[in-house]
Parts: structure tokens; sequence; C-alpha cells
């Protein structure tokens, strides 16, 4: 099946949407995890453990955060080498001009 450019432009501009948007998530996970490791970091004997279960969560959001956030960016990859792909199927012929 052919794309429309229009569809082409839509389904493209989503992906790349739904990328930022992972970003954004990511970070805020990464920070999470900041301020996880610090409680933990700064935790009494008594609440250390419950600090570290804290921080392990906050490290396994991050981690998943990540994976998403991956797994769009090489779909946004994959949509620009095609766009380039039929921009370049569009130029014309030099050769023997």
């Amino acid at each position: 099946m052919r794309w429309k450019p229009r569809r082409w432009s839509i389904r493209k501009r989503n992906t790349v949407d739904l990328a930022l948007h992972a970003y954004v998530s990511w970070r805020q996970e990464c920070r999470a995890v900041r301020t996880a490791y610090l409680a933990w970091r700064h935790a009494r004997a008594a609440e250390a453990a419950v600090a570290f279960d804290a921080y392990e969560a906050a490290l396994d959001r991050e981690e998943r955060a990540a994976e998403v956030y991956a797994e769009l960016m090489s779909r946004v990859g994959h949509l620009a080498e095609m766009g380039l792909a039929r921009q370049l199927a569009n130029l014309p012929s030099v050769l023997g001009a």
C-alpha cells in the first residue's frame, strides 16, 4: 500500500509527537531517580530499606521510560530514512542530462 502524502505527514507528525512526549516522560523519571537516590542517601537507618525500595522502583520506571523513548526514536529514524528515500526517488535524473 502506498502512503498518500497527507497520511504520511500525519503519521510522521504523530510519531514525532509521541517521541517528544516519551522524552519528557523519560527526563521526569530521571529526576525522580535522582530525588529517590538522594532520599535514600540521606535516610536514617530505620528508613533506609523503604528509601532503597523507592529508589529501586524509580530506577525501574526510568528504565521502562527509556525503552519506550528508544523504541519511538527508532521509529522516527525509520520515518526520516523513508522520507529521504522518497525524496531521492523523486529527484530528476542528472545522468546523461
